[in-house]
Parts: structure tokens; C-alpha cells; sequence
């Protein structure tokens, strides 16, 4: 009796709705397809018509989906209840929290503001931070551009006048002899690794000035 293929569906679809919009794992917001089953972030794919990325994602990109369904996820404020570094934790209300943190800066403030120094990420916070700070009255902080994006725009300032940033400038047809500052070449953005594909296929050198600590 001949062995029978299971009848599989290879390529079942993935959505019924495809939402357009750009990606904000880093600073290039690349265009990207997310795509929707039942309400819910099934796939994020990268969009083809988008300018800057033409299609590509990259793995960090894709990852864009955890931020939705990561089972880690954090979804009301915790306190720790243990010993630091107990991994002891309990939730708590926003109210409690904005209490406990109204608590700890407000004596601060008003005693020397300046003590206080602090740094937020890559998020919808990042935006405000020399905002609060400076209402808040302290010169101490930082955002993660400042150790991330803004070395190689500081780089291409001091030395061909005008910031590089991550989103590729060059003329990537007739340049001969590329240099990139602070980022090594496989850690660059979308963009940039295209416009390198091009480089290379012609020819052109590349040279990486990308500072790093050895031990």
C-alpha cells in the first residue's frame, strides 16, 4: 500500500488585517507590514515600498513583536519585597508607585536637585527627558543616544562637518572610499549595510574606525 502525504497547509495565512506603519527598535523606523489575526500581532515583516528600508529587517526588527507578546512582559509597576537582588517582587498600583517616587524626589528637589542623575532608554520617554530634567533642575542625565546613535553623529560632525546618523547619506553610486566611526560595520542600521552592499559590489573600500575596549 503506498505511503499517503499528510495533507498540510504550508502556507497558511498569517493575518486577516495588515496594518502599515514604521518600526521603533532603533532610530531608522524602518517601514514595516504588521500583520493582524483577530485583533492581534501575528508577524511583522519589513515593507517593501518604504524608502528607507526597501524590505529589509533586520532580527532586532523582527523581534518588534515581543514587545507585544513577551509573557515577561511587564504590565503594572512592581516593588521590591526581598533583599536586593532577590528577584522578590509584588505588584503594585500606579497610584502607590507615583507616591513612593514622589516620596523619594521630592526632599531631593528641594534640598539639591542636582544630586539626582538618571537615564532612560529608547522609548516614547526618551523624548521628554531634558524636558523633565531641566524642570526638575538637574544638569545630570542622559538618554540612550548618547551610547548609542549620537558617537557616530558626533564622529562625522568633527570630521566631514555634518552628522552621519544611521539613516546613510552618502552617495553609495560613485563613492570610492568610505569611512564609518564609532559602529562596527555588522552592527549598522539597514540602510547603511545596503549602501555598503553597493560599495562592495563595485569595489569601493571601506574603512571602520570603531574604538573598543580590550581587556
Amino acid at each position: 500500500m503506498p505511503h499517503q502525504q499528510p495533507n498540510l497547509d504550508t502556507s497558511p495565512p498569517v493575518s486577516d488585517e495588515i496594518r502599515k506603519t514604521t518600526c521603533y527598535m532603533c532610530a531608522c523606523r524602518c517601514g514595516i507590514n504588521v500583520h493582524l489575526k483577530d485583533g492581534k500581532v501575528s508577524y511583522i515583516e519589513g515593507n517593501r515600498d518604504h524608502p528607507i528600508n526597501k524590505g529589509v529587517l533586520c532580527a532586532k526588527g523582527s523581534a518588534g513583536i515581543m514587545q507585544i507578546n513577551a509573557p515577561s512582559r511587564l504590565r503594572t509597576p512592581l516593588k521590591r519585597t526581598g533583599p536586593r537582588g532577590s528577584g522578590e517582587f509584588e505588584e503594585i498600583s500606579w497610584d502607590e508607585a507615583l507616591e513612593i517616587a514622589t516620596g523619594w524626589l521630592e526632599p531631593i528637589r528641594k534640598e539639591a536637585p542636582e544630586k539626582l542623575a538618571f537615564f532612560t532608554g529608547r522609548d516614547q520617554s526618551q523624548s521628554f527627558t531634558s524636558y523633565w530634567a531641566q524642570a526638575y533642575g538637574t544638569p545630570n542625565y542622559a538618554a540612550h543616544g548618547g551610547f548609542c546613535s549620537v558617537n557616530m553623529a558626533a564622529a562625522g560632525i568633527y570630521t566631514m562637518g555634518g552628522a552621519f546618523w544611521e539613516f546613510g547619506q552618502p552617495d553609495w553610486d560613485n563613492t570610492k572610499l568610505f569611512m564609518i566611526f564609532g559602529v562596527a560595520e555588522d552592527h549598522d542600521s539597514n540602510p547603511i549595510k545596503m549602501g555598503l552592499g553597493k560599495l562592495k559590489e563595485r569595489g569601493a573600500k571601506v574603512i571602520g574606525v570603531n574604538p573598543i575596549h580590550r581587556l
